[in-house]
């Protein structure tokens, strides 16, 4: 299990990088400034941050159908 917490005070904030290192594979919540902070973090955890994870595709297409459906 990968998880870090980043602590951000311009602007006040808190992300995360969690992950599978089994599947060598993370995800960031609430990303604040520049990115490579947490790319740097995962190459550390030896895990890829895919551009797109497949649930938040999922979770987009689930969306628009019930935009569709509600129009």
């Amino acid at each position: 299990m990968i998880l870090r917490q980043f602590l951000h005070t311009d602007p006040v904030g808190i992300s995360y990088l969690f992950g599978c290192g089994g599947k060598a594979s993370a995800a960031v919540v609430d990303p604040v400034g520049p990115i490579q902070l947490y790319l740097h973090a995962a190459e550390e955890a030896r895990a890829d941050i895919p551009s797109a994870p497949l649930e938040a595709i999922q979770i987009r297409a689930a969306n628009s159908d019930l935009a569709a459906a509600a129009a």
